[in-house]
């Protein structure tokens, strides 16, 4: 992706499910349930319009309260509502995040046969694929369902031969049962990749950085790796850029990998430079480790330009 300035407000169209989060945690007392707003391509919508991108959301919602409370909340935060379907024959996901006391997580999900599962190319019939800036999709888009996949293959075409950039989250869930060979396609068809270095062993089978990067960086590809806690890094033609996160009190880490890939896509479309793009990306995930609620705690354009400042400063210094 060139970094050519564009339009004040850039369009991403993201593909995939938003989820209903049920959070329960040790801090709750009995009876009592925390609520938050999850999915991949949500969390990724959310995240970029909270940068100030038209973030366009592409989903299916169940006709019922799950469907409503996700509904509210994106058009709170800005998202562009327009491209999703609400459908009274089958119900809005969800899943429940399970906080531990020693801080890990448990997840069970509650997808099968859901709205978004049902996606179907149909419901690209009027989404402006040709017109927007950049088109986002997941692994976990292309292994809710053959509809889903089928509905991502359809879209990249589109974007392919408008020359829209294709932005691929590999977003590896082994309890989909993901098909490696198409993951695996969605990777080399993409312009911009992001992967953690758990996806990487799943998909390469390996943890190193080095190989890593070799593999999902050829030919230029933009590509993004996260390492957790660890510094992450981007490879362009240009060569590898790496920033380390700062040092924060971690609550909760669900839906960081998705922050980052918001603001980094939301701020590279605005014109940032892969360097101050990461910074960004890093910058927003780092702040939402620090809350809970999945994408209701992601923080602001304001909340993010303050700390990403710092953060430039402490690289700079080399402290960070």
């Amino acid at each position: 992706m060139t970094a050519g300035r564009r339009p004040a407000q850039a369009a991403i169209a993201t593909l995939g499910e938003g989820l209903l989060e049920v959070g329960v945690s040790p801090q709750l007392t009995d009876g009592q349930l925390d609520r938050g707003y999850g999915g991949d391509a949500a969390n990724v919508a959310v995240m970029a319009a909270r940068l100030g991108a038209r973030a366009i959301l592409i989903t299916r919602l169940g006709e019922d309260a799950a469907g409503r409370l996700l509904l509210s909340f994106w058009e709170s935060v800005g998202v562009d509502t327009s491209a999703i379907e609400v459908s009274a024959g089958e119900p809005t996901g969800l899943y429940v995040n399970e906080r531990l006391p020693d801080g890990a997580h448990r997840f069970s999900y509650h997808r099968a046969s859901s709205a978004a599962s049902e996606l179907d190319p149909a419901n690209l019939h009027d989404v402006p694929i040709e017109q927007i800036d950049a088109l986002h999709l997941s692994g976990i888009t292309l292994a809710i369902s053959q509809s889903a996949a089928a509905t991502a293959d359809l879209a990249v075409e589109r974007a392919r031969a408008a020359g829209v950039p294709v932005a691929f989250s590999v977003n590896y869930r082994a309890a989909l049962e993901p098909e490696h060979e198409r993951l695996m396609r969605a990777v080399r068809a993409a312009d911009i990749v992001f992967v953690s270095v758990d996806d990487g062993e799943s998909l390469f089978g390996t943890r190193d950085r080095e190989q890593l990067l070799k593999a999902i960086a050829p030919r230029g590809r933009e590509a993004i790796l996260t390492r957790g806690g660890e510094p992450a890094c981007v490879v362009t033609s240009a060569g590898t850029v790496e920033v380390a996160p700062p040092r924060i009190e971690v609550d909760d880490t669900v839906g960081a990998g998705d922050a980052l890939a918001g603001a980094y896509l939301a701020s590279r479309l605005a014109g940032a430079g892969p360097r101050e793009a990461l910074q960004k990306g890093v910058t927003a995930a780092s702040l939402s480790c620090q809350r809970t609620g999945c994408s209701r705690g992601y923080p602001s354009a304001a909340e993010v330009e303050a700390a990403w400042r710092g953060l430039a400063g402490w690289q700079e210094a080399g402290v960070a």
